[in-house]
Protein backbone atom coordinates (compact mmCIF):
# COMPACT_ATOMS: atom_id res chain seq x y z
CA UNK A 1 0.00 0.00 0.00
CA UNK A 2 1.27 3.47 -0.88
CA UNK A 3 0.06 6.96 -0.02
CA UNK A 4 0.60 10.13 -2.00
CA UNK A 5 0.39 13.57 -0.40
CA UNK A 6 0.24 16.75 -2.45
CA UNK A 7 1.25 18.95 0.45
CA UNK A 8 0.08 22.55 0.63
CA UNK A 9 0.52 25.34 3.12
CA UNK A 10 -3.19 25.19 3.83
CA UNK A 11 -5.14 22.04 4.67
CA UNK A 12 -7.90 22.89 2.21
CA UNK A 13 -5.65 22.50 -0.82
CA UNK A 14 -3.74 19.43 0.34
CA UNK A 15 -4.51 16.24 -1.59
CA UNK A 16 -4.18 12.71 -0.17
CA UNK A 17 -4.46 9.44 -2.09
CA UNK A 18 -4.05 5.86 -0.89
CA UNK A 19 -3.48 3.01 -3.34
CA UNK A 20 -3.74 -0.65 -2.39
CA UNK A 21 -1.76 -2.70 -4.89
CA UNK A 22 -2.63 -6.26 -5.81
CA UNK A 23 -4.69 -8.30 -8.24
CA UNK A 24 -7.26 -5.53 -7.92
CA UNK A 25 -5.83 -2.03 -7.42
CA UNK A 26 -7.94 0.14 -5.13
CA UNK A 27 -7.54 3.92 -5.29
CA UNK A 28 -8.97 6.09 -2.51
CA UNK A 29 -8.92 9.87 -2.16
CA UNK A 30 -8.79 10.65 1.54
CA UNK A 31 -9.83 13.79 3.40
CA UNK A 32 -6.82 16.01 4.09
CA UNK A 33 -8.10 17.12 7.49
CA UNK A 34 -5.07 18.32 9.45
CA UNK A 35 -1.55 17.04 10.12
CA UNK A 36 -2.97 14.29 12.31
CA UNK A 37 -5.04 13.05 9.38
CA UNK A 38 -2.02 13.16 7.05
CA UNK A 39 0.07 11.20 9.54
CA UNK A 40 -2.66 8.61 9.96
CA UNK A 41 -2.71 8.07 6.19
CA UNK A 42 1.08 7.88 5.97
CA UNK A 43 1.24 5.40 8.86
CA UNK A 44 -1.14 3.11 6.96
CA UNK A 45 1.25 2.88 4.01
CA UNK A 46 4.35 0.84 3.30
CA UNK A 47 5.70 3.87 1.43
CA UNK A 48 4.51 7.46 1.12
CA UNK A 49 5.32 9.92 -1.65
CA UNK A 50 5.41 13.51 -0.38
CA UNK A 51 5.17 16.31 -2.93
CA UNK A 52 7.22 18.77 -0.88
CA UNK A 53 10.94 19.41 -0.35
CA UNK A 54 12.41 17.35 2.48
CA UNK A 55 15.18 19.82 3.21
CA UNK A 56 16.89 23.11 2.40
CA UNK A 57 20.11 23.75 0.44
CA UNK A 58 23.20 23.06 2.56
CA UNK A 59 24.76 26.31 1.34
CA UNK A 60 21.65 28.26 2.35
CA UNK A 61 21.90 26.87 5.87
CA UNK A 62 25.54 27.94 6.02
CA UNK A 63 24.59 31.41 4.75
CA UNK A 64 21.93 31.90 7.42
CA UNK A 65 24.19 30.59 10.19
CA UNK A 66 27.04 32.90 9.15
CA UNK A 67 24.73 35.89 8.88
CA UNK A 68 23.23 35.29 12.32
CA UNK A 69 26.62 34.86 13.99
CA UNK A 70 28.29 37.73 12.16
CA UNK A 71 30.82 35.39 10.56
CA UNK A 72 32.15 35.76 7.03
CA UNK A 73 29.51 34.77 4.51
CA UNK A 74 30.12 31.69 2.33
CA UNK A 75 31.05 32.30 -1.30
CA UNK A 76 28.20 32.13 -3.81
CA UNK A 77 28.53 29.03 -5.98
CA UNK A 78 26.59 27.73 -8.98
CA UNK A 79 25.50 24.28 -10.00
CA UNK A 80 27.44 22.60 -12.80
CA UNK A 81 26.63 23.62 -16.36
CA UNK A 82 24.36 21.48 -18.50
CA UNK A 83 25.88 19.03 -20.96
CA UNK A 84 25.31 21.52 -23.80
CA UNK A 85 27.10 24.30 -21.95
CA UNK A 86 24.08 26.18 -20.65
CA UNK A 87 24.18 27.26 -16.97
CA UNK A 88 22.94 24.87 -14.34
CA UNK A 89 19.89 25.56 -12.20
CA UNK A 90 20.31 28.72 -10.15
CA UNK A 91 22.90 28.68 -7.37
CA UNK A 92 23.57 26.59 -4.28
CA UNK A 93 21.90 29.13 -1.98
CA UNK A 94 18.56 28.92 -3.78
CA UNK A 95 18.42 25.38 -5.18
CA UNK A 96 19.39 21.99 -3.85
CA UNK A 97 21.54 19.51 -5.73
CA UNK A 98 18.50 17.31 -6.33
CA UNK A 99 16.62 20.25 -7.90
CA UNK A 100 19.45 20.73 -10.39
CA UNK A 101 19.79 17.01 -11.15
CA UNK A 102 16.04 16.53 -11.66
CA UNK A 103 15.75 19.62 -13.85
CA UNK A 104 18.54 18.35 -16.10
CA UNK A 105 17.14 14.81 -16.28
CA UNK A 106 13.73 15.99 -17.41
CA UNK A 107 15.17 18.39 -19.99
CA UNK A 108 16.73 21.70 -19.05
CA UNK A 109 14.22 23.68 -21.07
CA UNK A 110 11.34 22.61 -18.86
CA UNK A 111 9.84 24.44 -15.91
CA UNK A 112 12.40 25.12 -13.20
CA UNK A 113 11.72 23.83 -9.69
CA UNK A 114 10.87 26.60 -7.25
CA UNK A 115 13.46 27.57 -4.67
CA UNK A 116 12.82 26.11 -1.22
CA UNK A 117 14.90 28.87 0.37
CA UNK A 118 13.74 31.91 -1.62
CA UNK A 119 10.13 31.18 -2.58
CA UNK A 120 6.80 30.16 -1.06
CA UNK A 121 7.89 26.52 -1.35
CA UNK A 122 9.64 27.04 1.97
CA UNK A 123 6.27 26.95 3.76
CA UNK A 124 5.74 23.39 2.49
CA UNK A 125 9.21 22.37 3.64
CA UNK A 126 8.45 23.65 7.14
CA UNK A 127 5.21 21.68 7.29
CA UNK A 128 6.90 18.62 5.81
CA UNK A 129 9.72 18.79 8.35
CA UNK A 130 7.13 18.71 11.11
CA UNK A 131 5.47 15.62 9.63
CA UNK A 132 8.79 13.78 9.31
CA UNK A 133 9.77 14.72 12.85
CA UNK A 134 6.56 13.27 14.25
CA UNK A 135 7.02 10.05 12.26
CA UNK A 136 10.59 9.78 13.53
CA UNK A 137 9.39 10.24 17.12
CA UNK A 138 7.19 7.18 16.59
CA UNK A 139 10.19 5.11 15.50
CA UNK A 140 9.65 5.15 11.72
CA UNK A 141 12.79 5.54 9.61
CA UNK A 142 12.48 8.74 7.57
CA UNK A 143 15.89 9.49 6.02
CA UNK A 144 15.63 12.39 3.59
CA UNK A 145 17.07 10.38 0.70
CA UNK A 146 13.80 8.46 0.41
CA UNK A 147 15.16 5.11 1.53
CA UNK A 148 12.76 4.94 4.47
CA UNK A 149 9.02 5.33 4.92
CA UNK A 150 8.75 8.60 2.97
CA UNK A 151 10.19 9.70 -0.38
CA UNK A 152 10.13 13.17 -1.94
CA UNK A 153 8.34 13.24 -5.29
CA UNK A 154 7.48 15.81 -7.96
CA UNK A 155 4.37 14.78 -9.95
CA UNK A 156 4.90 17.15 -12.91
CA UNK A 157 8.42 15.78 -13.47
CA UNK A 158 7.21 12.18 -13.00
CA UNK A 159 4.79 12.69 -15.90
CA UNK A 160 7.69 13.88 -18.06
CA UNK A 161 9.70 10.76 -17.26
CA UNK A 162 6.71 8.54 -18.11
CA UNK A 163 6.21 10.37 -21.40
CA UNK A 164 2.67 11.53 -20.62
CA UNK A 165 3.22 15.19 -19.78
CA UNK A 166 0.54 17.30 -21.49
CA UNK A 167 1.15 20.40 -23.54
CA UNK A 168 0.53 23.47 -21.42
CA UNK A 169 -0.37 23.24 -17.75
CA UNK A 170 -2.69 20.82 -16.00
CA UNK A 171 -2.81 23.04 -12.91
CA UNK A 172 -5.65 25.31 -11.87
CA UNK A 173 -9.12 25.93 -13.24
CA UNK A 174 -10.38 26.26 -16.79
CA UNK A 175 -11.33 23.86 -19.56
CA UNK A 176 -7.77 23.63 -20.85
CA UNK A 177 -6.40 22.47 -17.51
CA UNK A 178 -9.30 20.06 -16.96
CA UNK A 179 -8.80 18.58 -20.43
CA UNK A 180 -5.10 18.10 -19.66
CA UNK A 181 -5.93 16.34 -16.39
CA UNK A 182 -8.36 14.09 -18.23
CA UNK A 183 -5.65 13.09 -20.73
CA UNK A 184 -3.18 12.38 -17.92
CA UNK A 185 -5.74 10.25 -16.10
CA UNK A 186 -6.53 8.24 -19.24
CA UNK A 187 -2.81 7.54 -19.72
CA UNK A 188 -2.35 6.53 -16.07
CA UNK A 189 -5.36 4.22 -16.15
CA UNK A 190 -4.19 2.56 -19.36
CA UNK A 191 -0.56 2.24 -18.29
CA UNK A 192 -1.34 0.87 -14.83
CA UNK A 193 -4.38 -1.15 -15.83
CA UNK A 194 -6.57 0.74 -13.38
CA UNK A 195 -10.30 0.83 -13.15
CA UNK A 196 -10.94 4.02 -11.22
CA UNK A 197 -14.30 4.69 -9.69
CA UNK A 198 -16.34 7.48 -11.21
CA UNK A 199 -15.96 9.49 -8.02
CA UNK A 200 -12.16 9.30 -8.02
CA UNK A 201 -11.98 10.01 -11.73
CA UNK A 202 -14.25 13.04 -11.43
CA UNK A 203 -12.28 14.52 -8.54
CA UNK A 204 -8.91 14.04 -10.27
CA UNK A 205 -10.22 15.81 -13.38
CA UNK A 206 -11.76 18.62 -11.35
CA UNK A 207 -8.89 19.14 -8.89
CA UNK A 208 -5.16 19.11 -9.68
CA UNK A 209 -4.37 18.48 -5.99
CA UNK A 210 -6.26 15.19 -6.10
CA UNK A 211 -4.50 14.19 -9.33
CA UNK A 212 -1.07 15.11 -7.94
CA UNK A 213 -1.81 13.02 -4.84
CA UNK A 214 -2.60 10.03 -7.07
CA UNK A 215 0.58 10.54 -9.09
CA UNK A 216 2.57 10.84 -5.86
CA UNK A 217 1.18 7.51 -4.65
CA UNK A 218 2.19 5.88 -7.95
CA UNK A 219 5.71 7.31 -7.70
CA UNK A 220 5.90 5.99 -4.13
CA UNK A 221 5.16 2.55 -5.60
CA UNK A 222 8.00 3.03 -8.07
CA UNK A 223 10.37 4.02 -5.25
CA UNK A 224 9.36 0.96 -3.23
CA UNK A 225 10.11 -1.27 -6.24
CA UNK A 226 13.50 0.36 -6.91
CA UNK A 227 12.34 1.93 -10.17
CA UNK A 228 13.35 5.55 -9.57
CA UNK A 229 16.52 7.62 -9.91
CA UNK A 230 18.06 7.82 -6.46
CA UNK A 231 21.34 9.43 -5.43
CA UNK A 232 24.27 7.58 -7.01
CA UNK A 233 27.58 9.31 -6.33
CA UNK A 234 29.09 9.83 -2.89
CA UNK A 235 28.44 13.57 -3.24
CA UNK A 236 24.79 13.00 -4.18
CA UNK A 237 24.28 10.64 -1.24
CA UNK A 238 25.87 13.08 1.20
CA UNK A 239 23.76 15.99 -0.02
CA UNK A 240 20.58 13.90 -0.15
CA UNK A 241 20.99 13.00 3.50
CA UNK A 242 20.67 16.69 4.40
CA UNK A 243 18.85 18.40 1.53
CA UNK A 244 16.49 15.60 0.55
CA UNK A 245 16.24 13.82 -2.78
CA UNK A 246 13.55 14.12 -5.45
CA UNK A 247 12.80 10.62 -6.76
CA UNK A 248 12.05 10.54 -10.49
CA UNK A 249 10.74 7.44 -12.29
CA UNK A 250 13.32 5.86 -14.59
CA UNK A 251 12.70 6.57 -18.26
CA UNK A 252 13.32 2.93 -19.20
CA UNK A 253 10.53 1.67 -16.92
CA UNK A 254 6.89 1.74 -17.94
CA UNK A 255 3.85 2.10 -15.74
CA UNK A 256 3.03 -1.60 -16.12
CA UNK A 257 6.31 -2.47 -14.40
CA UNK A 258 5.58 0.07 -11.67
CA UNK A 259 2.35 -1.77 -10.93
CA UNK A 260 4.10 -5.14 -11.04
CA UNK A 261 2.71 -8.62 -11.32
CA UNK A 262 -0.80 -9.35 -10.12
CA UNK A 263 -0.82 -9.96 -6.41
CA UNK A 264 2.57 -8.24 -5.90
Amino acid sequence: MTVGVDLAGRTGTTGVCRVTWGRRVVVELLPAGDDDALLAAMRSADKSGLDAPLGWPVAFGALVAAHQSGAELPVLAHHEACADGRPGLGNTFTHRLTDDVAWKRTGAGRRRPLSVSADKLGVLAIRGAGLLARLAEEGRAVPRDGSGAVAEVYPAYALVMWGIAPEGTYKGKGKGAEAARHRILVALEAGLGLGLSEGVRARCVADDHALDALISAVVARAVARGLTEGPVTAHERAMAAVEGWMHLPRRDVGLAEVRGACGA
